[in-house]
């Protein structure tokens, strides 16, 4: 059988053919083209179907069903073919063209078609599929039971149309290939822009541990809304960081952030400071002032140790919030203020309104976006990434050539608990690198004493105090027995001992003691005070 039995008229349509198969790039079209064009051409009254083979299965698939009825076509669609079953099967395998001019009496075939399109088939011409890798499916055209017969011009020309038919599906699936290809690096393309959009929406914020992804998810939705945001988190973790974040990535970016801190100015001045005053309005104010919320329209103001905020205050910031306004002090009416408030706190705040020392109604006026800012000792897994940077920050700062840091000093900074955290490993690193020489690898030996018996402690503790491990120093009077009584307890034990250890490396001087710690010296005398330490 060859195209010299082919008439020039249909010679003429098989290259009419191929041109307008080989224009259409998606399958589907492709499919749904050959099977109209081969109804037209043969004239028959069964269908005409274009089977595909799932290698990885084994088995023939209709990739296109054109049955009038949608429900044969949904069956069609779904049904799955041994590629070693029927007709079809065998001219997949051999490669060959059949002619088999009643369906029914063929022992090879297979009735599975006849029941899901709902009617018999007689005659049965079918053609293999056939590319440079090989047979990928066939073209199976059928006539119902006891209609005409195919001749074997037929054959010979469905067996031509099928080269054509076979390579523009080929060209389909290989274009088909591509685009998912494309649209696979293009999603790519899409998550790491969108991953450098958040590293330079928030580059000071370092870390890649699952909590940190959470706190750019929020922080990332902060931003993306008016509402009053509370950072809360411990001492050190970085609450202001966060805040700025927000700040700069929302519509007021470009207005002015101002922190004040609520736990550091005196109670006398805090209402001025936040309000402005008058000419005046008491003794040493020779003119008007005006105060941060003021000062910073249009932006964005930062309640940084809300929870330190007096009684009184926090009934004047409550108005703040409700009615848009201020008054300062001295005045007798409000001024207009377009602020957004961002709030800090080092203790949960719904635990002070619990204890009647912070408004409930203000509280939930400030809460309205809760963030939480993860504490060191709770992602461990950032402070290799964390050190390395601190590192580097301190090194420029000193105009000093670091080396790195030894194994055995990041497995220290690994296993101690951070109480201070980021703060304090930053401050711990600076200490470091101020003692190196130029050139110098950070070893253990250069990292503080606190660090060194916290390592080991820590490590100690994950040993069940095995053979190896420092012992714990004896208990003093300050800090009580390390055994038994309530978690709260333990950490104001554990909170004295470092307290009293960091202020007396610091020679006693209150003031680098707060700095070291990274709360206010209105915060730490309390804290000496409560923990009886002054």
């Amino acid at each position: 059988m060859t195209l010299d039995r082919l008439d020039s008229a249909r010679l003429r349509l098989l290259f009419e053919l191929s041109r307008s198969f080989a224009a259409h790039t998606d399958l589907e079209e492709l499919v749904s083209l050959v099977i109209t064009r081969c109804r037209e051409i043969f004239d028959v009254k069964g269908g005409v179907a274009v089977l595909l083979l799932d290698p990885d299965k084994d088995e023939l698939y209709f990739p296109y069903a054109s049955a009038a009825d949608p429900v044969h076509a949904e069956r069609i669609k779904s049904l799955r073919i041994p590629a070693d079953t029927g007709i079809a099967g065998s001219v997949v395998r051999t490669g060959r063209s059949e002619l088999v001019p009643d369906a029914q009496q063929d022992p090879r075939y297979f009735h599975g078609v006849d029941r899901a399109i709902g009617f018999k088939t007689g005659a049965v011409l079918a053609a293999p599929l056939t590319t440079r890798a090989g047979t990928i499916g066939l073209i199976y055209v059928t006539e119902i039971h006891g209609g005409p017969v195919f001749s074997h011009d037929d054959l010979v020309f469905l067996e031509s149309l099928a080269g054509s038919v076979a390579l523009a599906i080929e060209n389909a699936q290989m274009y088909g290939r591509l685009r998912a290809s494309e649209e696979e690096l293009r999603s790519q393309i899409g998550a790491l822009r969108k991953d450098l959009e958040r590293r330079d929406r928030f580059p000071e914020i370092i870390g890649t541990s699952s909590a940190m992804r959470e706190l750019i998810r929020l922080m990332e939705s902060a931003a993306e809304t008016p509402i009053a945001v509370l950072v809360e988190g411990e001492t050190g973790t970085g609450k202001e960081l966060v805040a700025r974040g927000v700040h700069r990535a929302s519509p007021r970016g470009g207005k002015p952030f101002l922190p004040v801190n609520c736990g550091a100015v005196a109670e006398s001045v805090l209402e001025s400071e936040l309000f402005g005053h008058e000419r005046g309005a008491f003794t040493g104010a020779e003119r008007a002032a005006r105060g941060v919320f003021e000062a910073t329209a249009g932006g964005t103001i930062l309640l940084d140790e809300v929870e330190e905020m007096p009684a009184a205050m926090q009934v004047k910031l409550l108005r703040v919030l409700q009615e848009g306004e201020v008054i300062p002090v001295g005045a007798t009416s409000g001024r207009k203020v377009d602020v957004r408030i961002i709030s800090a706190s080092n203790r949960r705040l719904e635990h002070e309104v619990a204890a009647g020392r912070f408004r409930a109604d203000l509280y939930y006026r400030l809460a309205g976006f809760p963030i939480h800012v993860p504490p060191l000792r709770e992602r461990r897994e950032d402070i290799p990434l964390l050190t390395d940077h601190l590192l580097h920050l301190a090194a420029t700062a000193h105009e000093k050539r670091i080396g790195g840091i030894a194994p055995e000093a990041r497995e220290l900074l690994q296993r101690f608990e951070w109480p201070g955290n980021v703060r304090q490993l930053k401050n711990e690193l600076d200490r470091a690198v101020a003692l190196a020489r130029d050139g110098d690898v950070i070893g253990a030996d250069d990292l503080s004493s606190i660090v060194r018996r916290g390592a080991a402690r820590a490590g100690a503790a994950g040993k069940g105090e095995g053979a190896g491990a420092e012992p714990a120093p004896a208990a003093d009077a300050t800090s009580g027995s390390d055994a038994g009584g309530s978690l709260r307890a333990a950490r104001a034990r554990f909170e004295a001992r470092y307290i009293a250890e960091v202020l007396e490396r610091e020679g006693g001087n209150v003031s680098r003691t707060a700095e070291v710690l990274g709360i206010s010296r209105v915060m730490l005398h309390k804290k000496l005070k409560s923990l009886g330490l002054r």
